[in-house]
């Protein structure tokens, strides 16, 4: 999968109380100028998306709240996907900046699971995380998609989950070696290699790659430089290219210009528009 694109287009919907407003920017009448950062990575903290609008209806102020739900979709026309979804968790008053009006939203990804009791979960030895992780969500009623284990670790003298499900969550995952983040606003539980890919961008000079890609060593992340310790594999690259919604955290890419040709996994970045330059940075690994 790759192409050139052109129409650069993003949307934002924020679902208040009374009503779902939507603003756009692109070659359509209802157009309003859209600025944002959009950060990505396969680390457990969630991330916050700034979302800049201009000169929306004054009304609109005083509609949206913090607790909202917002969704940003950006991309090319007959290609726009999601970039982020979430929960608006603060709001801005507005300011001038020359003849326009700017209203800033702070989207926090994801659903809110900050107030979820903690938990008392205790396990029996040479019991598995595979059995662990699933009573533990089920337990804390948190969302959990696509559980996919590097070491599948099997506790000897048996495990205790003793304090926010979340942090519970973080160290199973980190004993497995394996990612806990929010994908697009959903809770994922994943191993980088795990083999499920759903499809490979195909990202050149032709189809948007505007910088690198350059590499690097991950050698001092590995334990006595003999294991992975941290499951994500032995090279990483860096590269910039077009704002692409394809490229998120665990996305197969096959990158490639006259001096490079891999196959890499992507594990952190940003998407960005500041009304001049709709870009995409990102970190890719590759064993």
């Amino acid at each position: 999968m790759g192409k050139s694109q052109f129409n650069f287009e993003c949307k934002v919907v924020v679902h208040t109380a009374n009503a779902n407003l939507t603003y756009q920017y692109g070659k359509m009448a209802n157009a309003i100028e859209i600025h944002f950062n959009v950060p990505f990575s396969q680390e457990t903290e969630k991330h916050i998306t700034e979302v800049e609008l201009f000169n929306i209806d004054p009304k609109h102020f005083n509609l949206i709240k913090p607790g909202n739900k917002a969704e940003l979709y950006a991309g090319y026309q007959g290609d726009v996907g999601l970039l982020v979804s979430g929960t608006i968790y603060k709001t801005t008053i507005p300011t001038i900046k020359e003849a326009d009006t700017s209203y800033k939203l702070r989207i926090l990804e994801g659903e809110d699971y900050t107030k979820k009791p903690k938990l008392n979960l205790t396990f029996a030895a040479n019991t598995y995380a595979s059995t662990i992780i699933p009573q533990v969500v089920r337990t804390a009623g948190i969302n959990l998609r696509n559980v996919s284990l590097k070491d599948n670790k099997c506790y000897k003298d048996g495990f205790t989950a003793d304090s926010h499900p979340m942090e519970v969550l973080d160290t199973l995952a980190q004993d497995c070696k394996t990612s806990l983040f929010y994908l697009r606003g959903q809770l994922t539980l994943r191993y980088v290699y795990d083999g499920s890919i759903d499809g490979q961008f195909d990202l050149s000079p032709q189809t948007g790659l505007v910088e690198g890609p350059t590499r690097e060593s991950r050698d001092d992340d590995w334990a006595d430089y003999e294991e992975d310790d941290d499951g994500l594999g032995a090279w990483s690259y860096s590269a910039t290219s077009i704002l692409n919604y394809h490229l998120t955290t665990f996305s197969s890419v096959k990158l490639h210009n006259k001096y490079v040709n891999v196959n890499v996994m992507v594990i952190n970045g940003e998407h960005s528009f500041d009304g001049q330059e709709a870009r995409t940075e990102f970190e890719a690994v590759t064993k």
